[in-house]
């Protein structure tokens, strides 16, 4: 496999690990919290350090996501019911991460992080 194509993904999951990392530290580390967004939910400072490597490695992978469209589009027409699966599973990942922060519904977001994880990771398969 070419090392440049590898490069552009490793970097980007290695960013996003790093930001979990990040958010995984203890409860006492964190500090106030800086914005609330719901009852029992708010960003602190710590929380503030964690969400930037994840939102550049994802940035990044989504970047190129975006330059491989052709290679993931390809991948969808061979077996459109699997594509349609993906999107149908992508979507309610990223539905259940968001309703879980602005809701009570506390540990959906493990559910819907997993979901949305795994078919980053296929979108990512495919597009190397």
């Amino acid at each position: 496999m070419n090392t440049k194509k590898v490069s552009w993904v490793f970097v980007g999951l290695c960013l996003v690990t790093l930001g979990v990392a990040i958010l995984a530290a203890p409860s006492q580390w964190e500090g106030p919290v800086l914005v609330p967004i719901s009852p029992g939910h708010g960003l602190s400072m710590l929380d503030m350090f964690g969400v930037a490597p994840i939102l550049i490695g994802t940035g990044w992978l989504y970047y190129g996501l975006w330059q491989r469209r052709q290679r993931v589009f390809e991948s969808i027409q061979k077996s459109p019911q699997m594509g349609s699966l993906g999107v149908f599973i992508t979507g309610t990942g990223l539905g259940l991460l968001i309703a879980s922060s602005f809701s009570a519904f506390f540990w959906w977001w493990a559910i819907g992080a997993v979901l949305f994880g795994i078919m980053l990771i296929v979108a990512l398969k495919a597009a190397a």
